[in-house]
């Protein structure tokens, strides 16, 4: 029987996922599948939580939706208030959607608003990165650039949006030092600013810690602070969005926290935040920009924005259990001892020739990549098919999932629930190593 969805690919037979235990789900025909990439880096706390699950039900029992033109709701209020409490006094409100494009999309809707209450009507422009996905949406494909979304869409996208170098080191630093290589990419964030105009620039969007394009590539050491300074001298705001990479999955609760301390003026998020028990995702804005709405302006103080399902209120009871779970059960810190396990497991049953044609292990907490560099080449000479695509193809069939990353790279993303113990995470690690060995097995290395 032909599925009535459209599907994301109409080549391929997707099986059913009948349920959700723990760190595995399982399909209609009863097989399980250890979900070492939480779909997306969303399940945090894994599948079937009843805790999380008996919130959202009660919440639905009392209240399932109430639009948000007219009414607030408890487990909005008390949830903008547990993020900003564990924030460092970054931001002083919070606003909720339903995805993380929906979350993008409004962050550069507020960072407009902002400069048009401050009366600087003439900054238009956004600079991002090159290999940077923000979201699906036009204005998140036109703030990104993912050149696979984003090229079927390049014409009808905005050209107010610009890019600049990705920070990736490992792969782009050779033959001079981090802080040479720093200095390399804040100066052409410099001149890219200055050929626009510096009064023209709205905003900056950056992931601290690339993910579905780049996989688990942390900004250097002092890059964001020093992003932070230039962006400060010529009134431009900072956005970082940490829709994958956030809310602990790198082993503290916001992605910038371990990248040296320094917050954005607003920040994205989404996945983890709810874990997928319901859609949700939000925007986390600075005093200094909440103070500039507050003034308004003569059309009044207001966002000038709304999404029929922002500030849902089962979806916000959801998170807050969520966020009350990583707390009491400590499973921050979980994730880092875990993801340091991950990647030993990982890097002792990795053949010698893995290093040698420039592969690498890479990432934070339970954020982290296999990178095969240039082994594809030494299997099968130039122009060979990738290994990431094969490899997580048969990861699956052996009954782990793990996350392709974009063609910027032939990588592959690991990111399991945090609630992963030492056994599954051996389990994980030996399933994809299996996996690789029977993809080299079939391209004939010996």
């Amino acid at each position: 029987m032909s599925s009535s969805i459209l599907h994301r690919s109409l080549e391929k037979s997707y099986p059913t996922a009948a349920s959700g235990e723990g760190v595995y789900l399982i399909t209609k025909d009863g097989r399980k599948i250890l979900d070492g990439s939480s779909g997306a880096a969303v399940s945090s706390v894994g599948h079937g939580n009843k805790e999380v699950i008996d919130a959202v039900i009660e919440q639905a029992k009392s209240l399932a939706f109430a639009h948000t033109a007219f009414f607030t709701s408890d487990p909005a209020e008390n949830l903008a208030q547990v993020i900003i409490n564990k924030s460092d006094n970054a931001f002083s409100k919070a606003t909720f959607f339903c995805s993380g494009s929906e979350a993008v999309d409004s962050a550069l809707k507020i960072a407009r608003q902002y400069h048009v209450y401050n009366g600087e009507l003439e900054r238009v422009n956004f600079i991002g990165r090159n290999d940077s996905y923000h979201g699906n949406t036009l204005g998140a494909l036109a703030a990104g650039n993912n050149t696979s979304r984003r090229e079927p869409f390049g014409p009808i996208l905005s050209s107010t949006f610009h890019h600049v170098s990705r920070c990736f080191y490992d792969a782009d630093g050779a033959g001079v030092s981090e802080k040479e290589y720093e200095d390399r990419l804040i100066t052409e964030f410099e001149e890219k600013i200055n050929l626009l105009n510096p009064k023209t620039v709205a905003a900056i969007i950056i992931e601290p810690v690339s993910g579905a394009t780049l996989g688990g590539v942390p900004a250097t050491a002092t890059y964001l602070p020093r992003l932070r300074d230039l962006c400060s001298r010529h009134g431009i705001l900072v956005i970082f969005d940490e829709v994958m990479c956030g809310m602990g999955r790198v082993g503290t609760y916001h992605a910038w926290q371990t990248l040296g301390g320094v917050a954005p003026d607003l920040q994205t998020i989404g996945k983890g935040l709810g874990a997928g028990y319901q859609p949700l995702s939000a925007v986390l804005i600075s005093e200094k920009i909440c103070a500039q709405f507050a003034r308004g302006s003569r059309e009044g103080k207001k966002f000038v924005s709304g999404h029929t399902f922002q500030g849902h209120a089962m979806a916000c009871a959801g998170a807050l259990a969520v966020n009350r779970i990583i707390e009491r059960d400590n499973l921050l810190d979980n994730v880092q001892k875990m993801g340091k396990l991950l990647e030993a497991r990982l890097s002792v049953g990795l053949p010698p020739a893995f290093k040698q044609h420039g592969g690498s292990l890479r990432g934070l907490g339970l954020f982290r990549a296999v990178d095969f560099g240039r082994w594809r080449e030494s299997v099968g000479g130039v122009g060979a098919a990738p290994l990431a695509q094969e490899v997580s193809e048969e990861c699956f069939k052996q009954g782990a999932a793990v996350y392709l990353c974009s063609a910027a790279v032939d990588a592959v993303l690991f990111a399991p629930p945090f609630i992963i113990e030492e056994k599954e995470v051996s389990i994980l690690a030996s399933t994809f190593l299996r996996a690789l060995d029977i993809v080299l097995e079939g391209r004939r290395v010996f």
